[in-house]
């Protein structure tokens, strides 16, 4: 997962040893898969990157070749934050579609999943990858809009109970 830029950008992640205009050519949407985590006392987990000091995002990244949305979002709490989640596709809470609104950025759809309820005793669990963040917190559903971007500020909203009811299939 590549926080320091946003899901649409043309600059590959680090590491992948392409240059931004190899893919000026590129066609089609980027996929993202995000997670709505929350608290028993409703409150959603916020994760920063470690590279951007004024940014809050929800856990999650790019979908990479051959992987679907709902094995990203696996991916990336595990990866991220060291949680091991059992989702399944029935968790998916919406699927969007993003407009590109600066230059060198690409439309691009989203996944959002609803991650399941932590107990105070499922976040001792957590463990930050430091090469990509540097930090999470509890928010609430206002805070969270706040610190959002404002695409995924929106998404905050939906309730959890929601989950199931987007239509999402999977065909290997």
């Amino acid at each position: 997962m590549d926080l320091t830029s946003g899901p649409g950008d043309l600059k590959p992640a680090a590491g992948r040893g392409t240059s931004p205009t190899a893919h000026s050519h590129v066609y089609g949407h980027p996929v993202a898969a995000y997670l709505l985590i929350a608290s028993a006392t409703d409150e959603l987990l916020v994760v920063h990157p470690a590279n951007a000091p004024e940014q809050w995002h929800l856990p999650g990244g790019i979908v990479e070749q051959y992987e679907s949305p709902l094995d990203t979002a696996r991916r990336e709490a595990l990866e991220v934050l060291g949680l091991d989640l059992n989702l399944r596709e029935n968790d998916l809470l919406s699927v969007e579609w993003i407009k590109a609104t600066r230059p060198r950025r690409r439309n691009r759809l989203a996944f959002l999943f609803a991650g399941p309820v932590l107990t105070a005793a499922d976040t001792e669990h957590i463990r930050v990858q430091n090469e990509e963040l540097d930090g999470w917190r509890w928010a609430s559903r206002a805070e969270a809009r706040a610190v959002l971007h404002p695409a995924v500020a929106a998404q905050v909203a939906l309730p959890l109970e929601r989950a199931g009811r987007a239509l999402y299939c999977e065909i290997r």
